[in-house]
C-alpha cells in the first residue's frame, strides 16, 4: 500500500496534471464553422475604381414633321355647275363657305344659243362677291358663251374650251377667237382624256389648263389646293413651266341643294 502522505502527493500532482491538460491548446481542428470567405480576386481584373461606367446614350431626335408641298400663290375654292339659281341667297352662302369663284355653263344645253339666264346668275354671284368664269360643253360653242354674259364679259376671269369625250377637238382658231373677245382662254382636260382625244398633242401647253382628278372629297374637311391630287403630266402641261391653274375634285357634290362640281384653284391666276 503507498503510504498516507504520499498518497495525497501523488493525488496532487495527478490533480495539477489533469487540469493544465484542459487548460492547454486543442490538438484538432475546430469544429466551428467559420465566416463565408471572401471570393479571390478574378485573375488580371481592374480594380472597381478604374471600370468605366457605360456611356449615356444620346437622346434620339424626333423625324422631322414631312412638310407637304406649298400651293404657289394660294388656292381658292371653286365651284362649276350648269343648274338653274334663282335665290340670290344660294350665291351668298356659297361665299361665306369659302368659294371665290363661279363658273357657269352660259348657253343652252346641246347647242351655242345664249341661256337666258346667263347674265342673273352672273349679276348674282357678283353681288355675293364671288368672281366669275363661263364655259360651253362644246368648244365650239365658244362665241355664243362669251356673248351669253353680255355686260359682264369684260369681267370674266376665263372661258373654259372643254375638251373631253363627246364634245368637239380645241383648234388654234378657238383659242385666239376667245382672246379677240378680249377673254382669257383656259383648257379643261383630264390626262385620261385628252391623249386619246387630242393624240396628247403639246401644241396648247401655252394655254393654262383646268385639270381634273377627282377622287371622294370629304367636304366638312376640305381645304382647297390645286396641286392635288400630285398633278400627272400630258399635252406638255404640268412641268414646272406649265402648270396647271386649277383642278376639278370632285363631281356632283350637293351644295345647299344645287349640284355643283368641286374645284380648287390657283389664287394668284384670278384677277
Amino acid at each position: 500500500m503507498i503510504p498516507k502522505n504520499l498518497a495525497f502527493v501523488l493525488a496532487a500532482l495527478l490533480l495539477f496534471g489533469l487540469l493544465s491538460a484542459a487548460a492547454g491548446p486543442k490538438a484538432g481542428p475546430s469544429t466551428d464553422t467559420a465566416p463565408d470567405a471572401a471570393p479571390e480576386p478574378l485573375a488580371n481584373a481592374a480594380p472597381a475604381a478604374e471600370v468605366t461606367p457605360l456611356a449615356t446614350p444620346a437622346p434620339v431626335a424626333a423625324p422631322a414633321a414631312v412638310v407637304p408641298q406649298a400651293a404657289q400663290g394660294g388656292s381658292v375654292k371653286v365651284l362649276d355647275t350648269t343648274a338653274a339659281i334663282t335665290d340670290p341667297n344660294w350665291f351668298r352662302q356659297a361665299y361665306a363657305e369659302g368659294f371665290r369663284l363661279y363658273v357657269m355653263h352660259s348657253t343652252v344645253w346641246g347647242t351655242c344659243t345664249p341661256w337666258q339666264q346667263t347674265q342673273a346668275q352672273l349679276k348674282m354671284a357678283l353681288d355675293a362677291g364671288l368672281k366669275i368664269a363661263v364655259y360651253t360643253r362644246d368648244a365650239s360653242c365658244w362665241e355664243g358663251g362669251i356673248k351669253a354674259a353680255g355686260p359682264y364679259v369684260s369681267q370674266l376671269q376665263f372661258f373654259a374650251l372643254d375638251v373631253e369625250p363627246g364634245g368637239s377637238v380645241v383648234t388654234r382658231a378657238m383659242v385666239d377667237g376667245v382672246r379677240s373677245l378680249g377673254v382669257r382662254p383656259v383648257i379643261y382636260s383630264g390626262s385620261g382624256m385628252w391623249p386619246g382625244l387630242m393624240n396628247n398633242s403639246s401644241a396648247f401647253s401655252d394655254v393654262p389648263l383646268w385639270d381634273t382628278d377627282t377622287s371622294n372629297l370629304d367636304y366638312t374637311t376640305w381645304t382647297a389646293n390645286y396641286l392635288a391630287p400630285t398633278p400627272a403630266q400630258y399635252g406638255g402641261w404640268n412641268t414646272a413651266g406649265t402648270m396647271r391653274v386649277g383642278v376639278q375634285q370632285k363631281f356632283e357634290h350637293t351644295l345647299n341643294g344645287i349640284n355643283v362640281d368641286l374645284n380648287s384653284f390657283n389664287a394668284s391666276f384670278l384677277k
